[in-house]
């Protein structure tokens, strides 16, 4: 019982990482990353692209969409009605960055979309040397 307690508190602490997936847009080849932590809107993260060792940062801005919970309650006091409401509108959705420098003098750049609901995103990186690449995340 104490060790999945500890278990427990250990991925409550670390978050979830992501898993990057790297497709050549000129012959489909496939790479593919991880980041670290994704508790919080920004943090490491590393790729092996065409046989060199990338690593860098991301970041998350939460922008749009959203779901709202709300509950109503209707109170008749001598035939009026008075209505009480509250309710609470989360982002769903937002834009990122990717940035990773490699090892043998690499650089690649990504802008990416991201949905909370669905805890997938895509969007498309470019090379130092142009190259394209599309990426897709799932968390």
């Amino acid at each position: 019982m104490k060790h999945l307690i500890l278990l427990v508190i250990f991925l409550i602490f670390t978050g979830c990482s992501a898993k990057l997936k790297f497709l050549d847009q000129q012959n489909g080849n496939t790479y593919y990353g991880q980041t670290g932590s994704t508790m919080t809107s920004k943090g490491i993260m590393n790729a092996v692209i065409e046989n060199e060792h990338y690593s860098g940062e991301w970041i998350y801005s939460a922008s749009g969409g959203g779901f709202t919970i709300g509950s109503m309650q209707v109170v008749g006091t001598n035939g009026v009605a008075n209505a009480f409401g509250t309710a609470t509108t989360a982002p769903m959705s937002g834009n990122g960055l990717i940035t990773m420098k490699g090892d043998k003098g690499g650089y690649i750049r990504c802008v990416y979309n991201f949905s909370e609901w669905s805890d997938t995103g895509s969007g498309q990186c470019r090379r130092n040397d142009g190259k394209l690449f599309d990426v897709v995340i799932d968390r």
